[in-house]
């Protein structure tokens, strides 16, 4: 996940939180950098943007499922080839004839809300109807005002009366969306501290090895795909956006790359939902242009459907309505984002301050799984810092406390129906320069989990380094995310793997983002969603580059996970497009069994030194850690070996 666009969606912008200076194991020293950490303790809690009557706004109504249980194992059992219903995968109205509610249902509802002057479009699924309309008329239907709205135990009140809703209507409701994104009492934290924006810093990554896409296709065997004759052609790959793109920056990447530059090949859906605060828009966004360019190279025929959110923010209706549009469609058959929703911790006091649905994780699991059951890969970025995610410890008037924990994880990457994309560092060396002066070399020496302590025996020379030139820490605090996240059981595709919920770590950063030197490896057992699933080079110092016009210079070097998801997207439109070939489907159940085999395709990066996402390691004698997951992939391999 980009760090430039994350924690406008939350929490991410914070390179140097807590910096206080370098420690050696048991050793600490401190240097206190004034107005630079004051500004990272906290972040500014930003507000919607307010309403009037006439503002024309949005909400989702979440209908209770039919089957719930079986919904479920089925979504499993369509992707699982030891299951005799495998690959016979649905489509929306398959999907509502089973498990949604009936025609009748959704016909009830929509007639209330044309009569209360409010546009009802009911998704494909049954399970969910999108509702538009101005905020007058919302609040007449529903006795509130939308700007202190608050959820109660009715899933339909939200002021203080319920509304007039018919009791059989009332009874299909699992919860609403979206209702309180303009209440007082919604925010998303934000800061002013961002180093990667600093133009008086060096570039490093801009000046060590940059690539294209066939940095991607050249390592991990997708080369081999296209000696194949693969291209993705006949196949669509959606991209969930909360920025916009410029198209002729797409069509310069992708003539340069040698891939289609048709002008059909690329169009743009506007999901339906909310702009929680304008101030955020971008039309010219870095995230969206290298995820669109990336996807639309690595499968250099196929088209490219993005599903622009205009929130700029990664509002959770938002996102959900993103995904139900792409299932809609019924052409998408992979489906790619970078943005993150923000960590649990996050849901939960927007839940304690009543202005999102308790039923948060059991949506998203319902809408996720959707996409596995009609045959949909479906991939998320793991996140870009580590294992040690941002999370928030208290709100102080405007500003939100910050803290680091392994404890708190996003529980979109983490989902268990998703391909969580973790990130790896390839080799490089790079002679670390100050005004000309060389202070020395920083060295990797094979492909291991993106983590920067590759900088800690420069870092250990130099100890001065940082606390005479604290916008650095950026260049420290980048790694793959990956964990454990309890908010959900550990999936059945993960039970049994060698690595799954046992672990190896070292404490490579202190509670206050101090770099911590010789730090010895520890062990563990726990429990939760494994996450990420697979990895790709995902370092900025081994990087990619991006065609943006509207930059001080066009081509720029970009890194992170949300580089990672686009291009797996990319590959399962290649696979896709073999002829006579099914949809390739949810991966995961596949990936685990694959990953125990003689014949796997997976390359375990297991060693315990130099291999790290800044606190998990690498378990040898096993084919899973938390800091890349399987591990990296020979996609040659897995086209044979993937039924």
């Amino acid at each position: 996940m980009n760090k430039h666009h994350i924690i406008k969606q939350l929490l991410i912008l914070f390179a140097a939180v807590f910096s206080f200076g370098l420690v050696t194991a048991g050793t600490a020293s401190a240097s206190v950098f004034g107005d630079l950490y004051n500004q990272t303790l906290t972040a500014k809690k930003v507000k919607p943007t307010k309403v009037t009557a006439n503002t024309v706004t949005t909400f989702d109504i979440v209908l209770k499922p039919q089957n719930e249980q079986q919904y479920y194992q089925e979504a499993s059992d369509v992707n699982d080839p030891t299951k005799s219903d495998f690959k016979d995968f649905l489509t929306g109205p398959q999907i509502q004839a089973k498990y949604g509610q009936p025609q009748s249902v959704l016909n009830q509802w929509v007639a209330l809300f044309k009569k209360n002057h409010l546009d009802a479009q009911p998704y494909k699924n049954g399970l969910v109807i999108n509702v538009t309309g101005k905020v007058k008329y919302i609040n007449k239907m529903f006795k509130m005002n939308m700007r202190t709205a608050q959820y109660h135990s009715d899933p339909l009140q939200f002021g203080k009366s319920k509304p007039s809703i018919p009791s059989d209507l009332q009874d299909t409701v699992l919860a609403v969306l979206g209702m309180a994104d303009h209440s007082k009492g919604y925010f998303y934290p934000e800061t002013d501290v961002s180093f990667n924006k600093n133009d008086d810093t060096p570039n490093y990554a801009n000046s060590v090895n940059h690539g294209y896409t066939s940095r991607f296709t050249d390592t991990y065997g997708v080369d081999n795909l296209y000696k194949q004759g693969l291209t993705g052609k006949g196949q669509t790959i959606g991209i969930i956006t909360f920025g916009n793109v410029v198209k002729s920056n797409l069509s310069h990447f992708w003539k340069h790359e040698n891939a289609s530059t048709d002008k059909n090949r690329f169009t743009v859906r506007n999901v339906k939902g909310n702009v929680v605060n304008k101030g955020y828009v971008s039309h010219d966004d870095s995230e969206a242009t290298m995820d669109v360019e990336y996807a639309g190279s690595v499968a250099p025929q196929a088209n490219i459907k993005m599903y622009y959110n205009k929130a700029a923010t990664s509002d959770y209706m938002n996102l959900i309505n993103s995904y139900l549009m792409a299932y809609d469609d019924g052409d998408v058959s992979a489906i790619s984002n970078s943005w993150g929703l923000g960590p649990n911790n996050y849901f939960q006091i927007l839940e304690k301050r009543h202005v999102m649905p308790s039923q948060y994780v059991q949506i998203l699991n319902m809408v996720l799984a959707q996409g596995a059951l009609q045959g949909i890969s479906s991939f998320v970025a793991a996140g870009d810092n580590g294992a040690l995610n941002y999370t928030i410890s208290g709100i102080s008037g405007n500003d939100v406390i910050l803290d680091r924990s392994i404890q708190d994880c996003d529980p979109y990457p983490s989902n268990p129906w998703i391909t969580s994309a973790g990130g790896t560092s390839l080799p490089f060396k790079k002679d670390m320069k100050i005004n000309d002066k060389s202070m020395g070399t920083i060295t990797n020496s094979k492909e291991r989990a993106w983590g920067s302590d590759y900088y800690w025996p420069f870092l250990q020379a130099n100890s001065n380094f940082l606390a005479t030139m604290p916008e650095f820490w950026d260049l420290i605090s980048d790694a793959g995310g990956g964990g454990f996240d309890q908010a959900y059981q550990t999936p059945d595709y993960q039970e049994g793997v060698p690595g799954v919920n046992t672990y190896n770590a070292r404490e490579y950063l202190s509670q206050y983002n101090q770099p911590v030197f010789n730090a010895p490896l520890f062990h563990g057992t726990n429990w939760g969603r494994n996450y990420p699933d697979i990895s790709a080079n995902a370092d900025s110092m081994t990087g990619y580059q991006v065609y943006q016009a509207s930059s001080e210079k066009p081509w720029n070097n970009y890194g992170g996970t949300s580089v990672v998801s686009p291009q797996f997207a990319g590959v399962a439109a290649l696979i896709n497009s073999a002829s006579g070939r099914q949809r390739m489907g949810f991966w995961n159940p596949q990936l685990y069994q694959l990953a125990t085999k003689s014949d796997s395709p997976f390359h375990p990066l297991n060693d315990t030194d130099d291999n790290s996402n800044l606190y998990y390691t690498g378990q040898p004698g096993t084919v899973y850690n938390q800091a890349t997951g399987l591990g990296t992939v020979d996609f040659s391999k897995l086209f044979d070996v993937y039924k």
